[in-house]
């Protein structure tokens, strides 16, 4: 990772662990992807564009932080090209 996008990760990083904590449901990923929760669930089910995720015995789904921001940083790779100051 260059130093740019090792200052974009940390920003990102920090800014949703303050929001949401280290674990984001489906809701809280959708919230910060600016996606339906039902457009998450159908990319996951269907298996791709989509965050990891960690099933749980239950029904609960869960979203590690940082894998949620190296998802927005490889879809911010794929649409423009990313400054930080």
């Amino acid at each position: 990772m260059t130093e740019e996008k090792e200052k974009l990760y940390n920003a990102m990083l920090s800014a949703l662990i303050g929001k949401y904590g280290l674990m984001l449901s489906s809701s809280q990923v959708a919230e910060s992807l600016s996606i339906s929760t039902r457009t998450l669930d159908e990319r996951r089910k269907a298996g791709k564009d989509c965050p990891e995720y960690i099933e749980t015995r239950g029904k609960g789904i869960f979203y590690p932080v940082q894998k949620v921001v190296e998802y927005q940083i490889q879809k911010s790779d794929k649409c423009v090209k990313t400054i930080v100051n």
